[in-house]
Order: structure tokens, then sequence, then C-alpha cells
């Protein structure tokens, strides 16, 4: 029996929840909501601190057929503020782990890079390469860079 949709969304997010807190050495605290009515899948702070930030993680366990990363985000959902970050992960099934390259988008920057995209569509689409240079590369980063950048916006706060 394969997996379902949710099951992998799931995994992947405690995954992402398990790597932030080993890769900060314990100086951020995940929590996870009880609804996913935001579209929040992980609330992130430093310990000790009230700050926070909200991260909706979308992963995908497989390529295009040319080799991009495409993910949708549902408009009617998707309510950009401030605190609140995509994450696009990879999921490399051969290696059994997420891939080495993600992508930490402030939604406010994701709506405003996505705002000619047909409004008439349920979805916004996100579609790049591991090594494109196009208007994502910025807010590429690496596995092991995650917690890290995490902690730094949470410092510029």
């Amino acid at each position: 029996m394969a997996l379902s949709e949710s099951q992998k969304g799931k995994v992947v997010e405690m995954l992402v929840a398990a790597h932030l807190i080993l890769g900060s050495d314990g100086a951020l605290n995940v929590s996870t909501p009880m609804v996913d009515d935001e579209g929040v899948d992980l609330v992130l702070s430093l310990a000790g601190e009230a700050k926070h930030l909200l991260l909706q993680v979308k992963s995908r366990f497989s390529l295009t057929g040319k080799g991009a990363y495409r993910a949708q985000v549902r408009r009617a959902s998707f309510r950009p503020k401030k605190d609140l970050y995509l994450l696009f992960v990879y999921f490399d099934k051969e290696k059994g782990e997420l891939g080495d390259t993600m992508w930490l988008i402030p939604t406010v920057d994701f709506k405003e890079k996505t705002k000619n995209q047909n409004i008439e569509k349920k979805y916004v689409v996100f579609q790049t390469r591991f090594n494109s240079k196009d208007m994502w590369e910025s807010y590429r980063l690496e596995k092991t860079m995650l917690p890290g950048r995490i902690i730094e916006v949470l410092k510029r706060w």
C-alpha cells in the first residue's frame, strides 16, 4: 500500500522539525498546531523567547519530467503575512531523507513574485531547478543552512 499525500506531507513536516531541532542544537523550539486551518504546519521560536515564525512546508517526492521542482499553493487558503514563510522541500526517495536543497520564502515575497500568475486558477505554482539562476535563486539554501537561516530571521525581529 502506498503512502497518501497527507501521510507524505506529515512525514516531511516531522523530518523538517527534527532537522531544525537537531541542526540548531536545541536553539530552536518547534511546535505543531492542533489544526491546519491557516496553512501553518510548524511554529518555530528561539528557546526562551516569545517571537515566532510560522512555517508552511510544501514537499515533493518526485520532479517534473525535465527535472524541475514544481509545487502548488492553494490560492483560497494562502494568506501572506510577515511571520509566515513557505519552505519548499524535496524528499529524496533513493536516500530516504530530505533533499540537500530547499527554498525558504517569506509569503509576502512569494505573493509579490507570483502576482502575474493567472488569478482564475485555484493554485499558485512554484517551479524551479536545483541550480537555476531564476527569481527563486536568492531563497535557495542547502539543508544544513536551514536552522541558521531560521535563527537569523527570528533574531532580526
